[in-house]
């Protein structure tokens, strides 16, 4: 999966693995004729998982299982789109993992005589509108009589890109991801970073929220290209002064974040423009110099030295990850 990619499932997995935040979600979108059929305080996350690793950099998934009103179990399938763009035949492959998902209830549950209910849920956030397509838009059917055998289904589609329609709902965590969402593809909208600091100010200081706003800062500072005294200036305008040390505090990480994803986008000090030597001895300075900052002066030593001389792209990129939460630089530079 690419840096990229990665990014945006850490994002979506966890924060939609919170069942609060999930049955927020569905409560605020789905149907209310389709909810009246689901006991959203039963949600329980599975550890299943249905995505290739071929296509693991555009899509990541989570399944609910559910109970139904009738008592019997349900499922929902959450498939999350992170394409710049729509996929047409996404709903060619959401087909493939419902089958999947009943393959293995089958396994798991031998002596049942039926199939669970699948309620599929796709959430688009590219850069262009998207639309729900479903399989018998995709088939060319000569005769409206021959429409029967196509195998066709409803499925829940919800487009947050920065065009969409889709009003932004829920509780304050909800509307946070989904903003954050939208944000990704505007990253120089001060706008919406001005939506997401006014609706952290009306959170709690205790260590849950606290928690969540570190968590979404760091997502934003890795996605977004605002200058470090902007979201400052946001932050003392918008927040009360009783919670502002505590958020200027996570705030005060922007700078940093933001050198590294710089680092790891390849947009860094020092790069030779159309050389591919360059670009790499840039991200070797940075990244050493925000090492240096993080630990102390002259905590590089010889052997290091040498490891970022003879390190590649994609090594300079994962140690620039691991700098984010690293405790020590053996952490940052410890093999996996």
């Amino acid at each position: 999966m690419s840096e990229l990619g990665n990014i945006h499932d850490t994002f979506f997995r966890e924060t939609m693995s919170h069942k609060e935040v999930a049955a927020d979600f569905l409560a605020n979108y789905l149907p209310a004729k389709v909810l009246k059929h689901i006991q959203l305080d039963t949600l329980t996350i599975t550890k299943d998982s249905f995505v290739s690793e071929k296509q693991a950099e555009h899509y990541s998934d989570l399944l609910y299982q559910v109970m139904l009103s009738t008592g019997l179990p349900g499922f929902v399938y959450f498939l999350f789109e992170h394409k710049s763009y729509p996929d047409r035949f996404v709903v060619l492959q959401l087909l493939r993992y419902i089958i999947e998902i009943w393959e293995l209830y089958l396994k798991q549950q031998p002596r049942a005589k039926t199939l669970p209910l699948i309620i599929p849920i796709i959430v688009y956030h590219g850069k262009p509108k998207g639309q729900a397509i479903r399989l018998s838009d995709l088939v060319d059917i000569p005769d409206p009589e021959l429409s029967a055998y196509v195998p066709d289904f409803d499925l829940a589609f919800y487009d947050f890109s920065p065009d969409t329609d889709e009003a932004i709902k829920g509780a304050i965590l909800n509307q946070l991801f989904l903003i954050c969402l939208q944000a990704k593809n505007t990253p120089e909208d001060v706008r919406k970073i001005w939506e997401i600091i006014a609706l952290v100010s009306q959170m709690d200081e205790n260590a849950t929220s606290m928690h969540w706003i570190q968590f979404i800062f760091r997502y934003l500072s890795l996605n977004m290209d605002i200058e470090k005294g902007v979201v400052h200036d946001l932050v003392k305008e918008n927040v009360p002064r009783d919670k502002e040390g505590k958020i200027m505090t996570i705030a005060e990480q922007w700078k940093q974040e933001g050198e590294i994803r710089g680092l790891q986008k390849g947009r860094v000090e020092g790069r030779v423009e159309g050389r591919v030597e360059g670009r790499v001895e840039g991200r070797q300075a940075i990244l050493q110099r925000l090492v240096t900052k993080r630990f102390g002066q002259n905590i590089l030593d010889s052997h290091f030295q040498e490891r970022l001389h003879k390190a590649t792209p994609e090594q300079l990129d994962l140690w620039a990850e691991k700098l984010l939460d690293a405790k020590s630089i053996d952490e940052v530079f410890k093999d996996n």
